[in-house]
């Protein structure tokens, strides 16, 4: 990026003073000139665009990157919630990339699917610890809270600006593709594309990881057992395939 920017008097001392406004407090230093300087303002006009897209450019990245510390942080929250073990929610977004990059998925909808697998279940942020972390069996009442969370997850990030784009992922990641899921119980492509792909990360996730309620993790191998014998009812067909093709999660693949 420009340190320095000429900064003239006459003519073009407005535009100069909108410049110096709009870098104000950055790391860019202004240097003043006299206006009988024989600058060409043509010059210094095209110096202060360089400098201004060049400064936008360093915002635009700046907040990216915070906003990407923020979801992380968010997501570790969730996984404390669970008490899951640290670095859970890197090896998700690892997952989701890997899939979404096997679908063929746009550069949005990646982005899309990363964050929806990190922040699947916000909503259980809002479930008393009583019953998240319970280890006794669930009351009926208990579970009904417990599948209230993607519904509750969905409105916290549709009141998000900059997590909006999740919502579906948030409140059908839970749905089955034969049509014995939550919260709405539909079926098929009557759920959203990139939650039915959410809800095989999560499903694999769940079975790879320890929880409170089960300190076994279960392997690699056996997961996909598994799921493959759920082709069809709990899981699309088709996308299920694609995750197992693709080698998501396997070790050094």
């Amino acid at each position: 990026m420009l340190k320095r920017i000429a900064v003239i008097g006459g003519k073009e001392a407005k535009a100069s003073e909108e410049l110096a406004k709009a870098v104000k407090g950055k790391e860019i230093e202004l240097v003043k000139v006299a206006s009988k300087a024989k600058i060409p303002p043509a010059v210094v006009v095209a110096v202060a665009d360089d400098a201004k897209a060049s400064l936008t450019v360093s915002i635009a990245d700046a907040l990216a990157t915070r906003q990407e510390d923020l979801l992380y942080l968010l997501a570790t929250a969730i996984d404390s919630r669970e008490e899951l073990a640290p670095g859970s929610s890197l090896r998700v977004k690892e997952h989701a990339t890997r899939f979404a990059k096997a679908l063929k998925l746009s550069v949005k909808d990646q982005a899309t699917l990363e964050r929806g697998a990190l922040l699947r279940d916000i909503g259980k942020l809002r479930i008393p610890n009583r019953i998240l972390l319970k280890y006794d069996l669930l009351t009926h009442d208990e579970w009904e809270t417990i599948y209230k969370h993607s519904v509750t997850g969905a409105e916290v990030v549709r009141d998000t600006p900059a997590i909006a784009d999740i919502e579906d992922i948030v409140h059908y990641h839970h749905e089955r593709w034969d049509g014995n899921g939550y919260p709405n119980g539909l079926e098929g492509d009557e759920i959203p594309y990139l939650a039915q792909a959410a809800h095989i990360l999560d499903v694999y996730c769940a079975m790879t990881s320890v929880r409170h309620y089960r300190k076994e993790v279960h392997s690699h191998e056996s997961v996909l057992d598994y799921l493959q014998s759920e082709s069809g009812a709990h899981f699309h067909p088709e996308l299920l395939k694609v995750f197992i093709d693709a080698g998501v999660g396997q070790v050094g693949g």
